[in-house]
Protein backbone atom coordinates (compact mmCIF):
# COMPACT_ATOMS: atom_id res chain seq x y z
CA UNK A 1 0.00 0.00 0.00
CA UNK A 2 1.88 3.57 -1.13
CA UNK A 3 2.79 5.77 1.82
CA UNK A 4 1.21 8.99 2.43
CA UNK A 5 2.33 12.51 2.13
CA UNK A 6 3.25 12.84 5.84
CA UNK A 7 3.90 9.06 6.16
CA UNK A 8 6.55 9.72 3.21
CA UNK A 9 7.93 12.52 4.97
CA UNK A 10 8.52 10.98 8.20
CA UNK A 11 10.34 7.85 7.09
CA UNK A 12 11.98 9.10 3.95
CA UNK A 13 14.77 11.51 4.52
CA UNK A 14 14.01 13.71 7.04
CA UNK A 15 14.06 16.96 5.52
CA UNK A 16 10.27 18.01 6.67
CA UNK A 17 11.30 17.62 10.21
CA UNK A 18 14.37 19.04 9.96
CA UNK A 19 12.93 21.84 8.49
CA UNK A 20 10.37 22.34 10.49
CA UNK A 21 12.82 22.70 13.41
CA UNK A 22 14.96 25.07 11.45
CA UNK A 23 12.05 27.42 10.89
CA UNK A 24 11.31 27.28 14.45
CA UNK A 25 14.75 28.06 15.57
CA UNK A 26 15.16 30.70 12.81
CA UNK A 27 12.01 32.04 14.80
CA UNK A 28 13.02 32.07 18.68
CA UNK A 29 16.39 33.51 16.81
CA UNK A 30 14.37 36.00 15.59
CA UNK A 31 12.01 37.07 18.50
CA UNK A 32 15.57 37.19 20.52
CA UNK A 33 17.16 39.79 18.21
CA UNK A 34 13.95 41.55 18.04
CA UNK A 35 13.68 41.73 22.12
CA UNK A 36 17.57 42.47 22.05
CA UNK A 37 16.55 45.16 19.72
CA UNK A 38 13.73 46.93 21.80
CA UNK A 39 16.01 46.35 24.80
CA UNK A 40 18.75 48.31 23.20
CA UNK A 41 16.06 50.82 21.92
CA UNK A 42 14.80 51.02 25.59
CA UNK A 43 17.95 51.72 26.92
CA UNK A 44 18.89 54.57 24.45
CA UNK A 45 15.85 56.16 25.57
CA UNK A 46 16.41 55.75 29.06
CA UNK A 47 20.11 57.67 28.52
CA UNK A 48 18.37 60.40 27.37
CA UNK A 49 16.14 60.94 30.04
CA UNK A 50 17.41 63.05 32.87
CA UNK A 51 16.81 62.61 36.56
CA UNK A 52 17.68 64.91 39.17
CA UNK A 53 18.35 64.58 43.09
CA UNK A 54 18.83 67.20 45.69
CA UNK A 55 19.76 66.84 49.01
CA UNK A 56 19.56 70.08 51.50
CA UNK A 57 20.62 69.55 55.07
CA UNK A 58 21.25 72.37 57.88
CA UNK A 59 25.24 72.20 56.33
CA UNK A 60 25.12 71.86 52.62
CA UNK A 61 23.29 71.13 49.74
CA UNK A 62 24.09 68.47 46.67
CA UNK A 63 22.70 68.37 43.79
CA UNK A 64 23.28 65.00 41.06
CA UNK A 65 22.23 64.01 38.10
CA UNK A 66 22.01 61.09 35.86
CA UNK A 67 20.01 59.24 33.03
CA UNK A 68 17.35 56.58 33.62
CA UNK A 69 19.83 53.99 33.34
CA UNK A 70 21.44 54.23 36.76
CA UNK A 71 24.93 56.85 35.43
CA UNK A 72 24.97 59.85 37.66
CA UNK A 73 26.52 62.35 35.59
CA UNK A 74 27.08 65.87 37.14
CA UNK A 75 27.55 66.44 40.76
CA UNK A 76 27.96 69.91 42.46
CA UNK A 77 27.40 71.70 45.66
CA UNK A 78 25.98 75.05 47.47
CA UNK A 79 24.89 76.60 51.16
CA UNK A 80 22.27 75.04 52.99
CA UNK A 81 18.76 75.25 52.11
CA UNK A 82 16.72 74.48 55.21
CA UNK A 83 14.36 77.49 55.22
CA UNK A 84 13.95 77.20 58.95
CA UNK A 85 17.59 78.37 59.61
CA UNK A 86 18.36 80.69 55.65
CA UNK A 87 15.73 82.88 54.17
CA UNK A 88 13.39 82.05 51.60
CA UNK A 89 15.39 84.04 49.27
CA UNK A 90 18.76 82.44 49.84
CA UNK A 91 16.96 78.92 49.66
CA UNK A 92 15.14 79.58 46.25
CA UNK A 93 18.60 80.89 44.87
CA UNK A 94 20.77 78.05 46.12
CA UNK A 95 18.54 75.18 44.97
CA UNK A 96 17.65 76.78 40.84
CA UNK A 97 21.88 77.84 40.81
CA UNK A 98 21.93 74.03 41.67
CA UNK A 99 20.02 72.83 39.31
CA UNK A 100 21.28 74.84 35.93
CA UNK A 101 24.83 74.22 37.15
CA UNK A 102 23.96 70.19 37.06
CA UNK A 103 22.28 70.57 33.47
CA UNK A 104 25.07 72.43 32.37
CA UNK A 105 28.10 70.35 33.51
CA UNK A 106 26.63 67.03 31.95
CA UNK A 107 25.42 68.88 28.65
CA UNK A 108 21.69 68.43 29.59
CA UNK A 109 18.76 70.85 28.97
CA UNK A 110 15.58 70.86 30.53
CA UNK A 111 13.35 69.13 28.12
CA UNK A 112 15.36 65.99 28.95
CA UNK A 113 14.07 66.58 32.25
CA UNK A 114 11.48 63.76 33.80
CA UNK A 115 11.57 64.26 37.56
CA UNK A 116 13.12 66.44 40.23
CA UNK A 117 13.36 64.54 43.51
CA UNK A 118 14.22 66.96 46.49
CA UNK A 119 15.17 66.01 50.23
CA UNK A 120 15.34 69.09 52.60
CA UNK A 121 15.47 69.58 55.67
CA UNK A 122 12.77 71.50 57.40
CA UNK A 123 10.75 70.95 54.36
CA UNK A 124 8.39 67.72 55.26
CA UNK A 125 4.96 69.32 56.42
CA UNK A 126 2.56 70.09 53.86
CA UNK A 127 2.62 74.12 53.58
CA UNK A 128 6.39 73.94 53.20
CA UNK A 129 6.85 71.18 50.55
CA UNK A 130 3.50 73.29 48.62
CA UNK A 131 5.85 76.60 48.77
CA UNK A 132 8.71 74.55 46.99
CA UNK A 133 6.19 72.97 44.60
CA UNK A 134 5.23 76.48 43.35
CA UNK A 135 8.58 77.85 43.17
CA UNK A 136 9.77 74.97 40.38
CA UNK A 137 6.33 75.41 38.44
CA UNK A 138 6.86 78.89 38.01
CA UNK A 139 10.81 78.38 36.90
CA UNK A 140 10.56 75.37 34.83
CA UNK A 141 9.42 75.90 31.15
CA UNK A 142 8.27 72.48 30.48
CA UNK A 143 6.09 70.34 32.76
CA UNK A 144 8.63 68.87 35.17
CA UNK A 145 7.43 66.48 38.16
CA UNK A 146 9.14 67.67 41.13
CA UNK A 147 8.71 65.84 44.47
CA UNK A 148 9.75 67.37 47.74
CA UNK A 149 10.45 64.74 50.92
CA UNK A 150 12.06 65.21 54.16
CA UNK A 151 15.85 64.55 53.73
CA UNK A 152 15.61 61.88 56.19
CA UNK A 153 13.47 59.55 53.43
CA UNK A 154 15.89 60.34 50.99
CA UNK A 155 18.81 59.21 53.45
CA UNK A 156 16.93 56.08 54.10
CA UNK A 157 16.44 55.57 50.19
CA UNK A 158 19.86 55.98 49.66
CA UNK A 159 20.83 52.89 52.09
CA UNK A 160 18.09 50.52 51.62
CA UNK A 161 17.53 51.76 47.82
CA UNK A 162 14.13 52.54 48.40
CA UNK A 163 13.16 49.62 50.87
CA UNK A 164 12.09 48.83 54.17
CA UNK A 165 13.70 50.22 56.86
CA UNK A 166 14.99 52.87 59.21
CA UNK A 167 17.46 55.77 58.79
CA UNK A 168 19.27 57.91 61.92
CA UNK A 169 20.72 60.92 61.12
CA UNK A 170 23.01 63.11 62.95
CA UNK A 171 24.72 66.02 61.34
CA UNK A 172 23.56 69.35 61.99
CA UNK A 173 20.55 68.25 62.84
CA UNK A 174 19.17 64.79 63.95
CA UNK A 175 15.99 62.73 63.28
CA UNK A 176 14.83 58.90 63.27
CA UNK A 177 12.82 58.10 60.31
CA UNK A 178 11.14 54.80 59.45
CA UNK A 179 9.61 53.18 55.83
CA UNK A 180 7.56 50.25 54.69
CA UNK A 181 6.88 50.29 51.32
CA UNK A 182 4.49 47.41 51.24
CA UNK A 183 2.17 49.20 53.12
CA UNK A 184 3.70 52.99 52.12
CA UNK A 185 4.05 53.52 56.50
CA UNK A 186 6.46 56.20 57.59
CA UNK A 187 6.96 57.40 61.08
CA UNK A 188 8.71 60.30 61.94
CA UNK A 189 10.77 60.75 65.60
CA UNK A 190 12.61 63.68 66.05
CA UNK A 191 13.98 66.31 63.97
CA UNK A 192 11.81 69.36 65.74
CA UNK A 193 14.57 71.58 64.84
CA UNK A 194 17.10 73.13 66.88
CA UNK A 195 15.10 75.17 69.42
CA UNK A 196 12.74 72.26 70.09
CA UNK A 197 14.29 69.06 69.44
CA UNK A 198 17.31 67.29 67.12
CA UNK A 199 18.59 65.55 70.45
CA UNK A 200 22.06 64.05 69.65
CA UNK A 201 22.66 66.01 66.70
CA UNK A 202 26.03 67.74 66.03
CA UNK A 203 24.03 71.10 66.99
CA UNK A 204 23.17 69.86 70.53
CA UNK A 205 26.42 68.39 71.15
CA UNK A 206 28.61 71.55 69.94
CA UNK A 207 26.03 73.50 72.52
CA UNK A 208 26.59 71.02 75.39
CA UNK A 209 30.80 71.43 74.63
CA UNK A 210 30.66 75.59 74.42
CA UNK A 211 28.16 75.84 77.35
CA UNK A 212 31.02 73.71 78.88
CA UNK A 213 33.62 75.28 78.22
CA UNK A 214 31.72 79.21 79.26
CA UNK A 215 30.93 77.15 82.77
CA UNK A 216 34.64 76.23 83.65
CA UNK A 217 35.52 80.19 82.48
CA UNK A 218 33.22 81.29 84.89
CA UNK A 219 34.76 78.54 87.35
CA UNK A 220 31.34 76.93 88.06
CA UNK A 221 31.77 73.97 85.57
CA UNK A 222 34.31 70.81 86.03
CA UNK A 223 37.79 71.52 83.84
CA UNK A 224 37.46 70.12 80.17
CA UNK A 225 40.12 69.73 77.55
CA UNK A 226 37.55 70.99 75.00
CA UNK A 227 38.28 74.63 76.33
CA UNK A 228 41.74 74.47 74.48
CA UNK A 229 40.82 72.42 71.68
CA UNK A 230 37.54 75.26 70.74
CA UNK A 231 40.16 78.19 71.40
CA UNK A 232 42.77 76.52 69.27
CA UNK A 233 40.06 75.35 66.45
CA UNK A 234 38.85 79.21 66.26
CA UNK A 235 41.71 80.96 66.37
CA UNK A 236 40.90 82.46 69.58
CA UNK A 237 43.22 83.90 72.71
CA UNK A 238 40.69 83.45 75.46
CA UNK A 239 37.02 82.14 76.13
CA UNK A 240 36.03 85.80 76.38
CA UNK A 241 36.12 85.94 72.83
CA UNK A 242 33.80 82.79 71.97
CA UNK A 243 30.60 84.57 72.47
CA UNK A 244 31.66 87.33 69.69
CA UNK A 245 32.63 84.44 67.39
CA UNK A 246 29.70 82.35 67.69
CA UNK A 247 26.96 85.17 67.30
CA UNK A 248 28.95 86.94 64.27
CA UNK A 249 28.41 83.95 62.23
CA UNK A 250 26.11 84.03 58.85
CA UNK A 251 25.15 80.36 60.03
CA UNK A 252 24.93 79.74 63.62
CA UNK A 253 23.89 76.28 63.47
CA UNK A 254 26.50 75.12 61.30
CA UNK A 255 29.43 76.74 63.55
CA UNK A 256 27.71 75.42 66.50
CA UNK A 257 27.60 71.79 65.16
CA UNK A 258 31.12 71.83 63.60
CA UNK A 259 32.39 71.71 67.33
CA UNK A 260 30.81 68.36 68.00
CA UNK A 261 33.72 66.82 66.48
CA UNK A 262 35.77 68.41 69.30
CA UNK A 263 33.65 66.94 71.67
CA UNK A 264 34.17 63.46 69.96
CA UNK A 265 37.50 63.95 69.71
CA UNK A 266 38.30 64.67 73.71
CA UNK A 267 35.77 61.91 74.78
CA UNK A 268 37.70 59.41 72.75
CA UNK A 269 40.82 61.27 74.84
CA UNK A 270 38.69 59.99 77.63
CA UNK A 271 38.18 64.05 78.76
CA UNK A 272 35.05 63.11 81.24
CA UNK A 273 33.30 66.36 80.74
CA UNK A 274 33.34 65.42 76.69
CA UNK A 275 32.44 62.00 77.69
CA UNK A 276 29.51 62.31 79.51
CA UNK A 277 28.14 65.22 76.18
CA UNK A 278 28.45 62.26 73.88
CA UNK A 279 27.14 59.26 76.15
CA UNK A 280 24.20 61.39 76.68
CA UNK A 281 24.04 61.88 72.61
CA UNK A 282 24.65 58.18 71.98
CA UNK A 283 21.25 57.52 74.35
CA UNK A 284 19.43 59.97 72.60
CA UNK A 285 19.83 58.70 69.43
CA UNK A 286 19.48 55.12 69.87
CA UNK A 287 16.01 56.38 71.54
CA UNK A 288 14.86 57.70 68.18
CA UNK A 289 15.53 54.85 66.07
CA UNK A 290 14.45 52.29 69.10
CA UNK A 291 10.66 54.52 69.13
CA UNK A 292 10.99 54.53 65.55
CA UNK A 293 10.96 50.27 65.48
CA UNK A 294 8.10 50.48 68.35
CA UNK A 295 5.97 52.83 66.25
CA UNK A 296 6.32 50.64 62.59
CA UNK A 297 5.32 47.67 64.77
CA UNK A 298 2.25 49.50 65.90
CA UNK A 299 0.94 50.51 62.53
CA UNK A 300 1.56 47.33 60.98
CA UNK A 301 1.57 44.50 63.73
CA UNK A 302 1.82 42.01 61.05
CA UNK A 303 5.07 42.97 59.53
CA UNK A 304 7.68 41.04 60.05
CA UNK A 305 10.60 43.97 61.74
CA UNK A 306 13.20 41.16 63.23
CA UNK A 307 16.00 42.14 60.98
CA UNK A 308 15.22 45.80 59.21
CA UNK A 309 18.38 47.30 58.22
CA UNK A 310 19.41 50.49 60.22
CA UNK A 311 21.06 53.35 58.14
CA UNK A 312 23.03 55.27 60.48
CA UNK A 313 23.82 58.98 58.43
CA UNK A 314 25.40 61.75 58.75
CA UNK A 315 29.07 63.88 59.80
CA UNK A 316 28.56 62.20 63.15
CA UNK A 317 28.42 58.50 62.26
CA UNK A 318 31.86 59.11 59.66
CA UNK A 319 33.74 58.56 63.12
CA UNK A 320 34.14 54.69 63.90
CA UNK A 321 34.40 54.69 67.41
CA UNK A 322 31.18 57.51 67.26
CA UNK A 323 29.35 54.99 65.38
CA UNK A 324 30.36 51.63 67.58
CA UNK A 325 28.76 53.02 70.58
CA UNK A 326 25.49 53.09 68.52
CA UNK A 327 25.73 49.16 67.58
CA UNK A 328 27.18 48.16 70.59
CA UNK A 329 24.40 50.03 73.08
CA UNK A 330 22.41 47.19 74.31
CA UNK A 331 18.78 48.63 73.33
CA UNK A 332 19.86 48.05 69.86
CA UNK A 333 21.30 45.10 70.26
CA UNK A 334 18.03 43.70 71.78
CA UNK A 335 15.80 45.53 69.20
CA UNK A 336 17.86 43.03 66.61
CA UNK A 337 18.01 45.93 63.97
CA UNK A 338 20.63 45.64 61.26
CA UNK A 339 22.93 48.43 61.61
CA UNK A 340 25.20 49.63 58.54
CA UNK A 341 26.89 53.33 58.00
CA UNK A 342 25.17 54.79 54.52
CA UNK A 343 28.26 54.39 52.03
CA UNK A 344 26.77 56.90 49.23
CA UNK A 345 25.53 60.11 49.81
CA UNK A 346 22.34 60.94 50.29
CA UNK A 347 21.77 62.92 47.33
CA UNK A 348 22.06 59.32 45.58
CA UNK A 349 18.57 58.33 47.36
CA UNK A 350 17.11 61.56 45.75
CA UNK A 351 17.90 59.89 42.48
CA UNK A 352 16.98 56.26 43.37
CA UNK A 353 13.34 57.87 44.16
CA UNK A 354 13.67 60.18 41.43
CA UNK A 355 13.91 57.04 39.27
CA UNK A 356 11.37 54.97 40.78
CA UNK A 357 8.57 57.41 40.86
CA UNK A 358 9.24 56.97 36.77
CA UNK A 359 8.28 53.54 36.86
CA UNK A 360 12.18 53.09 36.53
CA UNK A 361 13.07 49.36 38.48
CA UNK A 362 16.15 49.61 40.82
CA UNK A 363 18.04 46.67 39.41
CA UNK A 364 21.27 45.07 40.03
CA UNK A 365 23.00 46.96 37.61
CA UNK A 366 21.47 50.21 38.21
CA UNK A 367 22.57 50.04 42.14
CA UNK A 368 25.93 48.81 40.71
CA UNK A 369 26.08 51.96 38.45
CA UNK A 370 25.44 54.21 41.53
CA UNK A 371 27.73 52.40 43.55
CA UNK A 372 31.09 52.51 40.92
CA UNK A 373 29.98 56.13 40.40
CA UNK A 374 30.49 56.81 43.93
CA UNK A 375 33.98 54.66 43.82
CA UNK A 376 34.95 56.52 40.76
CA UNK A 377 34.57 59.70 43.07
CA UNK A 378 36.25 58.98 46.43
CA UNK A 379 39.38 58.04 44.26
CA UNK A 380 39.71 61.07 42.32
Amino acid sequence: MPLSRSEHKVEGSGVGPGLEQERELEQVHKQGQQQQQEQEQEQEALSQQRFIGVDGGGTKTTCIIGDGCGNVLAMCHGESSNIKSRPWDEVKNTLWTLIERALELSNSNESQLVGVFLGLAGADRPEDKQQFVDFFEDKFKTKVPVTIQNDAITALAAGAWGEAGIVLISGTGSIGYGYLPETDTYVRVGGWGYLLGDEGSGFAIGQKALIAVMKQHDGRGKWTALTELVLDEWSLSDPNRIVTHVYSQSNVRTGVADISKLAVRAAKAGDEVAVGIIVEAVEQLVELAVTAKSRLSELQPQAALAGLSLVLSGGLFSDDWFMSLIQQHEYIQKSELVVSRLNIPPVAGCYVLALKQADIEITDTVKQRIVAWETRRETK
